[in-house]
């Protein structure tokens, strides 16, 4: 396949959500796998990809422009409304006009501007004892969090309504695969599960597995192994 996208993906990281869109849109696109070093970080090659030196990392021609010309972007969100702007018609990517929008424009930066933030402070706080301020805080967010989630999909089977979306996309992400690196307990968010065992029966979610994570199953069940210590 020979496509002007690219997408670069570096194994056991949120990329897998740029691969992921592009099969549940159907878009054409190369990928290039990228394993990390032994420290757990992007090899070289990967971080020289993008000023930030993090996943995801996508290429492709700006055709928008009078004068089209090859840009590298990235940032999760920018690379899912690049993509479904581009090839998708905006699919997955929820208008003013439609249903639950305020539901979703919410939803759509709850993962990064909430979740995975406390998961971070989670990771930074992993050496302390529990009782340390900074990891009882870091605790009590994702608790939270979970708790608002599974609360959400309690109501409806997505996050938005009964329609899959970019919110959805999204937030797999860390409810999973962020695990390797995290362990978390899901046994006690019912809903949470049922929402992920869907996920993971959806074709487009297989592909993305088979065809970027070769050695590792989707983090599904309430309680995955770590892959990495902390």
């Amino acid at each position: 396949m020979s496509s002007t996208l690219v997408v670069h993906h570096l194994r056991v990281s949120q990329s897998e959500t740029i691969v992921w869109l592009c099969e549940e849109l159907g878009v054409a696109y190369d990928l290039k796998c990228y394993d990390r070093e032994q420290t757990l970080l992007a090899p070289d090659v990967y971080k020289a990809l993008s000023p930030l030196k993090t996943a995801p990392v996508i290429e492709d021609v700006d055709t928008y422009q009078p004068n089209p010309e090859h840009i590298k972007l990235a940032e999760s969100q920018a690379c899912v409304e690049w993509i479904s702007r581009k090839y998708g018609q905006g699919r997955l990517i929820n208008k003013p006009w439609d249903a639950h929008w305020k539901e979703w424009l919410f939803w759509w930066h709850f993962t990064h501007g909430s979740l995975q933030p406390a998961l971070q402070m989670k990771l930074l706080t992993a050496a302390l004892p529990k009782d340390h301020p900074g990891a009882k805080v870091a605790d009590s967010r994702i608790e939270h969090y979970l708790q608002l989630i599974d609360e959400r999909l309690g109501k409806s089977q997505y996050l938005v309504g009964d329609d899959f979306t970019a919110a959805d996309l999204i937030m797999v992400f860390p409810l999973t695969t962020m695990r390797a690196f995290i362990p978390m307990d899901l046994s006690a968010y019912s809903n949470i599960l049922r929402y992920l065992k869907e996920i993971g029966e959806r074709p487009a979610y297989q592909r993305t597995f088979e065809k970027a994570e070769t050695k590792l199953k989707p983090m599904l069940n309430a309680n995955p192994p770590s892959l990495f210590s902390m």
